[in-house]
């Protein structure tokens, strides 16, 4: 009470202590919200601005929740998202302009007509057949046409989904507009044709870069800065990168770990052994029963070697596969038909209808009396009954296929029961099926197995996982900037260099969050070159949830736009690096122009090239060499040459005969191969070039 009574003598303190802390809560929101592109007084939703227009953060989120939901791959998708809003608004541009758009009709046929688009056939392709899934899609299109009522994240989905078609159509319309409008001339032409036609005979001596070793050739940060001024082109940076270096600690199981985790699976063995239900033990014990039979040649490993010389009912191992400890028993085994060639009626069923599933199996028993009494051919009443439009349109024809490509229930009435001329009714998770097997495929008669698997990933314990975080605690504490890092000769260093602001994938670590989080570390204001990361970055094995590595990051440089620094490509470019001087080492042993001396002095015999074409840029035995062809086709009969620098050696030239080309006839020929090439390059090729035109703010690295 006391207290109670003191606050409210002292009420005045209490409101503007409120209102201090409020302040900084609206400053917090405005400082935070500016570092995103906007603020409190302004826009912070723009994740980028094309010429000026806005993409919205929301729209973003929205096409990406409707599209990419449970997709692993976080940052995959949102560079591909960000790349196709980017293509979007630039298509819609020239398609205001030019008058380009896509019709209703037109659109109908793209979502559900004989004319899919291929975003359709992506999305609603069945992972069973790797066909479209025609019949889902009917439904779709009925429940749309019928103005029924929707799941909202379906209509979400084809919102979204439908967006994607139309951008992609118009871009379709502007790239062909654009190809047809591309002519190869005929001095062109002629000048390919005669290319083609023009060939050289010649003696070479090639001598490799390997033959030099590495360890002869120590580079200078003047070699790298030589290499990048000579190749600025490529190496020029648009914007600002950061250069890192990285201590990797890794995670691994000890032998105590595997030894535990081998004897845990051991003593499940007796009871897969002795148990009546393969199928019920292991999936209590978190394993999996393979319901398809399969030969031994689709196995692999040690049950591949071994599975032969054990009977039905026995256990083989535990082994090693992977990082896993395994154990299979033989649940089956049986010699069946390696495909089969059979049809179906297929009449749908929703999930949870059990009044549908009635009604389907009373149809289908209807068509089957209709078949047994020779009242119809089962052609004819696929066509005019199977709700599965995809092989309706065949009489059911469902071609050849092998064990396992159909699902299980499926798959089993075929070759498991299945005759010849038989019909057999069965229900899947698509509806219930009238199957008529055409034919069985015998050619091996290979005995086929169903298998019941056990395993246990070989991981590392909890214990050993909190050592080696008590480890990289320690370091973390140790090491505060890079040259103490550099100073420590056991630890290995490693190097990602070279990254953008958006970046998700740092040198060897892989892509993911957290890679992501080092990378946006690298570029807040307040990290200083030289200094290692306060946090620890820790990288986890998803799939078996344990820690896989510890990770400390330094931040080495900050490359600012323009010419790479040679920080910056070290470990990306030091093989082209080491090869150029190695160049000038083979060149400096050049005394004459004679291939045999130049030759011996490596241990290299001349070899010889006939009829080589100035169109192939391949040598035999070599490789592709561009170079190389065109000063052999600039070194006139008779004439050696001075040793050329190409992709894979340095190499001299002996020209024996120049045969030159005649355009001729394949003039023709030559302008549409031309026509076509230029033609299947514009898809790509305009995309990029109006990207390039156009003024892009990029503001992702705020948002994620």
């Amino acid at each position: 009470m006391a207290l109670i009574g003191k606050i409210r003598k002292n009420m005045w303190l209490v409101i503007v202590l409120l209102a201090v802390a409020l302040a900084g809560f609206i400053i917090m929101d405005m400082t935070s919200a500016s570092n995103r592109g906007g603020g409190l007084f302004g826009s912070s939703s723009a994740i980028g601005k094309i010429d000026g227009k806005k993409i919205d953060y929301m729209d973003f989120q929205k096409a990406e929740s409707a599209l990419y939901s449970g997709s692993a791959d976080v940052y995959g998708r949102r560079n591909s998202l960000w790349n196709y809003f980017l293509e979007k608004s630039i298509i819609d541009d020239y398609a205001e302009d030019l008058g380009l758009g896509v019709a209703p009709d037109e659109l109908n046929e793209l979502e559900f007509g004989n004319q899919l688009s291929p975003i359709v056939q992506n999305n609603f392709r069945n992972p069973q057949t790797g066909q479209v899934d025609r019949t889902q899609l009917t439904q779709f299109q009925e429940a749309i046409n019928n103005g029924e009522e929707l799941n909202p994240t379906f209509v979400n989905f084809w919102n979204e989904q439908r967006k994607q078609i139309v951008k992609s159509q118009i871009q379709n319309k502007l790239v062909n507009m654009v190809s047809k409008a591309m002519v190869v001339p005929n001095w062109m032409a002629e000048l390919g044709a005669k290319n083609q036609s023009e060939t050289a005979d010649f003696d070479y001596v090639m001598v490799t870069y390997d033959k030099i070793a590495d360890e002869q050739v120590k580079l200078t940060d003047a070699d790298y800065e030589a290499y990048i001024k000579k190749n600025e082109v490529k190496y020029t940076n648009k914007e600002e990168v950061r250069n890192l270096a990285y201590v990797v600690y890794e995670v691994m199981p000890t032998a105590a770990d595997s030894q535990k985790i081998f004897d845990d699976l051991v003593a499940l063995k007796e009871g897969l052994v002795n148990a009546t239900n393969d199928s019920a033990y292991v999936s209590s014990n978190q394993g999996f029963f393979n319901n398809n039979f399969v030969k031994k040649d689709d196995l692999q490993g040690v049950l591949k070697d071994t599975i032969a010389n054990f009977s039905v009912g026995s256990v083989i191992g535990p082994f090693v596969e992977g990082n896993l400890y395994v154990m299979a028993k033989i649940a089956e085994r049986r010699v069946m038909a390696d495909s089969a060639k059979a049809s179906h009626i297929l009449r749908s069923v929703q999930p949870g209808d059990a009044l549908g599933l009635v009604n389907a199996k009373a149809y289908i028993d209807s068509l089957k009396n209709i078949l047994n009494s020779g009242g119809a051919s089962f052609k004819d009443l696929a066509t005019n009954n199977s709700m599965d439009t995809g092989s309706a349109a065949s009489g059911g024809d469902l071609g050849t296929f092998a064990p396992g490509a159909m699902v299980p229930e499926f798959n089993d009435a075929v070759f498991i029961t299945g005759k010849e001329g038989g019909l057999y009714t069965v229900e899947t998770q698509y509806g219930v099926h009238l199957i008529k097997v055409e034919k069985l495929i015998f050619k091996t008669n290979e005995s086929r197995y169903k298998l019941a698997y056990l395993s246990s990933p070989i991981v590392p314990s909890q214990e050993t996982q909190d050592k080696v975080l008590d480890q990289v605690m320690a370091a973390s504490e140790k090491f505060k900037d890079l040259e103490s890092l550099k100073a420590d000769k056991s630890l290995k260093i490693e190097d990602a260099n070279g990254l953008k602001k958006n970046d998700f994938m740092v040198g060897n670590l892989g892509g993911g969050q957290t890679s992501r989080d080092i990378v946006r570390w690298a570029f807040e204001k307040k990290t200083k070159e030289g200094v290692v990361s306060p946090v620890i970055y820790t990288f986890s094995d998803e799939q078996n949830y344990h820690d896989s590595k510890h990770v400390l990051v330094a931040l080495k440089s900050v490359a600012k736009p323009g010419l790479a620094t040679v920080e910056s490509l070290k470990g990306t470019i030091d093989d082209l690096v080491r090869n150029e001087k190695k160049a000038e080492m083979i060149k400096a042993k050049v005394t004459e122009k004679d291939l045999n001396s130049f030759g011996s002095k490596f241990g290299i015999v001349p070899s010889s090239a006939t009829g080589l074409s100035f169109a192939s840029p391949m040598i035999p035995n070599i490789g592709a060499e561009p170079k190389i062809i065109g000063k052999i086709f600039a070194t006139k009969a008779g004439q050696v040459s001075d040793p050329i620098v190409g992709e894979a050696g340095v190499c001299m030239v002996s020209v024996k005969s120049i045969t030159p080309g005649v355009a001729g006839e394949n003039a023709q020929m030559m302008k549409q191969q031309m026509a076509m090439s230029a033609r299947s390059q514009v898809s790509y090729k305009l995309m990029e070039s109006l990207k390039k035109s156009k003024k892009v703010t990029d503001n992702r690295y705020t948002f994620y």
